[in-house]
């Protein structure tokens, strides 16, 4: 564990977690969460990983041991990619060199493309299911969600029994996602021991709802934003077979996820492609850590 500060150019205190040791012939692969998650629920992905490589995650803002402002423009999507491109530099800084690849999860993938557009790198961004909101996603669908999810606040203020009820909480808000029964154990342990803390004999998330719900205020259509712009990098984009929508309305939901993801990765340096993922949801880190450390394995190798 250490943190990197970056509030004397205008960002925020960060924690970050590693894994594997820093050999110069292994990979360097940098991983950020997905909202309302933290940098520990990579643990058991970056385990698997860390044999051949060094893993890096991070505490994105309001998230796990990071700084966490409370305006609502602290959130804005603009600024997460500002976030992460002080990271990268500071990363690339502090072992010498450029990640081989970062891999995202939901909103952190858009967030980086975000950051990324216009500023060449030589570093892959391997997406796992990306958000890729439409227009009515960005604005109807953010506000409801938000409200959904500042509502779910109200009902945690009295917080756990105990840090294993974390875990079973994480696992029942995002069961409705999820393409399998239940979530990894070694994830929902993973998110319960880093991602809360225990308050006076009860159990509370580090990240609060409230920061939560902003960032889901704050998305951003990314085709849209992204219609007059190039993004000089390669993108890897894994769409996860089990989408966010009702049953009857999986099929049609695949597909229009699908031609999102084709009209991002068009956008991209040539060689950008997407990935179909079969058997996971949008939450796939915590449901299959071996199946996504698989996934990345492949395409960080890949030329």
């Amino acid at each position: 564990e250490f943190f990197l500060d970056f509030r004397h150019e205008g960002g925020l205190r960060h924690r970050f977690l590693q894994w594997g040791n820093n050999v110069a012939e292994g990979h360097l692969i940098f991983c950020l969460h997905a909202a309302s998650l933290c940098s520990g629920v990579w643990a058991p992905v970056a385990s698997r990983l860390a044999p051949e490589s060094v893993v890096v995650a991070c505490d994105l803002r309001g998230h796990g041991e990071s700084d966490a402002p409370e305006e609502s423009a602290q959130y804005s999507w603009h600024v997460f990619g500002e976030d992460f491109i002080r990271m990268v530099r500071s990363i690339s800084k502090l072992y010498g060199r450029c990640p081989t690849a970062c891999v995202t999860h939901s909103f952190a993938g858009d967030t980086a493309l975000i950051g990324l557009a216009a500023r060449p790198s030589k570093m892959k961004l391997l997406m796992l299911d990306p958000v890729l909101a439409d227009a009515e996603g960005a604005t109807t669908g953010a506000q409801r969600l938000a409200k959904g999810t500042r509502r779910l606040g109200e009902k945690e203020i009295a917080g756990f029994d105990s840090q294993e009820a974390v875990g079973e909480g994480l696992e029942r808000v995002l069961r409705a996602a999820l393409a399998r029964p239940s979530l990894h154990p070694e994830a929902k342990a993973a998110f319960a021991a880093f991602g809360s803390y225990n308050d006076n004999g009860r159990w509370r998330l580090l990240c609060r709802r409230e920061n939560e719900a902003e960032v889901y205020a704050n998305r951003i259509a990314l085709v849209d934003y992204l219609s007059a712009r190039e993004v000089p990098v390669e993108v890897q984009l894994v769409l996860a077979s089990k989408r966010r929508a009702k049953p009857e309305d999986q099929e049609s939901a695949l597909l229009r996820d699908r031609q999102q993801a084709d009209r991002v990765v068009a956008h991209c340096l040539p060689g950008s492609s997407v990935h179909p993922a079969e058997g996971v949801g949008h939450f796939l880190v915590l449901e299959d850590p071996a199946f996504v450390a698989k996934m990345v394995r492949n395409l960080v190798s890949q030329s």
